[in-house]
């Protein structure tokens, strides 16, 4: 691992976003994310459940409110559910990619040691009438090693980890394309936010979380956990927004490079999307107002329920093509959204409640 002084948002991307961890394997990302961590935090923990938590002691008068910080550090990925003759693997997948975009990917089993497969399906020449015009399902695909029936079974078992295998595409205009932005572009976010609060102290303890098991979908489990640990006074998390692409209706995305975007809807409370449209504005930078009707999708769904309730936000990170393998982000936004939290946080007052009732 390269050294974490002075390192870019970009170079963060590129780092944290290939290091493996679909939702319940989070090992290899939580050893890396401890140590990058511990080079801005004043501590770091991991709870029970594999989360990671970064402490910065507020330098207000004890005993001080509490923030709370979350961006999920699982991403979507594959199990192995079936070894098939010949050694082909079936895989179940975990979080919901796109199976559209599978056929032909390189990928990463992570056995000991690991093996390289590629999605693999009949060719159009063999397939029945009517198949080739048919969304193609995850079912349809299976896992190519090139290696013996035997040396697969021995060392892919049922429920072995696997992963796209594809390094980040730069493109122009310093965008970034690759798996796993969704969320690991929010750690960064987290990441980049410490950096800048522990050299302009807030009056609040701030405590960012790299939860896990987010992409379960139903619910939210490294959130759920770590809100019930801190009982925090707020909660903002952090997550991607949909980016602005061909074919989506206006309104249901954000440009990238337009800057965060805001949340409203029932999961976040009026008084902190408020103030964080107030430090965009006293920061002359650029946001969007992002609405979400129902559930934002996000750690603030289960931060927000916990105990006896948590004011909650989400600020978003445009991303192209979420659920790929080339989830696109600009690491400017990335900047942006964690300059817009470290200013917000460090203006918050030890008296500050958001004690409105909301129903």
């Amino acid at each position: 691992m390269v050294s974490n002084v002075g390192r870019t948002s970009a170079e963060w991307l590129r780092y944290i976003t290939s290091l493996p961890g679909v939702p319940g394997q989070e090992e290899a990302v939580a050893r890396e994310l401890l140590k990058a961590f511990g080079s801005v935090a004043d501590r770091v923990e991991q709870d029970r459940m594999g989360s990671v938590y970064a402490w910065i002691q507020g330098d207000g008068k004890p005993p001080r409110p509490r923030a709370l910080l979350a961006a999920h550090m699982d991403k979507i990925g594959f199990l192995v559910r079936a070894v098939e003759p010949g050694g082909y693997l079936r895989v179940t997948e975990v979080g919901g990619f796109d199976s559209r975009t599978l056929p032909g990917k390189e990928v990463l089993v992570h056995s000991s040691p690991p093996m390289v497969a590629v999605f693999a399906t009949r060719p159009p020449h063999l397939q029945k009438k009517g198949e080739a015009d048919r969304p193609i399902q995850l079912e349809d695909l299976y896992l190519d090693t090139g290696r013996p029936e035997r040396e697969v079974k021995r060392k892919a078992p049922v429920g072995t980890m696997v992963t796209l295998r594809q390094s980040p595409i730069e493109l122009l205009g310093d965008r970034l394309a690759a798996p796993g932005m969704d969320d690991r572009a929010g750690v960064v976010v987290m990441l980049r936010a410490l950096e800048l609060l522990a050299s302009k102290r807030p009056s609040w303890d701030v405590v960012a979380v790299a939860t896990v098991e987010e992409e379960f979908g139903a619910v939210c489990l490294g959130a759920r956990t770590a809100a019930e640990n801190l009982s925090p006074d707020l909660g903002i998390a952090i997550d991607v927004s949909h980016g602005d692409m061909p074919g989506a209706r206006e309104g249901d995305t954000v440009p990238l490079g337009s800057g965060p975007a805001l949340s409203i809807g029932g999961n976040i409370h009026p008084v902190v999307l408020e103030g964080l449209k107030r430090s965009a504005k006293a920061l002359s930078m650029p946001y969007r107002v992002e609405p979400c009707p129902t559930g934002s999708g996000t750690d603030a769904m289960d931060i927000q329920i916990s105990s006896s309730g948590v004011p909650t936000a989400v600020i978003g990170i445009p991303c192209r093509y979420m659920h790929t393998g080339v989830e696109t982000v600009e690491p400017r936004d990335v900047d942006r959204c964690a300059h817009l939290l470290a200013h917000y946080l460090s203006e918050l007052s030890p008296e500050w409640r958001a004690v409105e009732v909301l129903k």
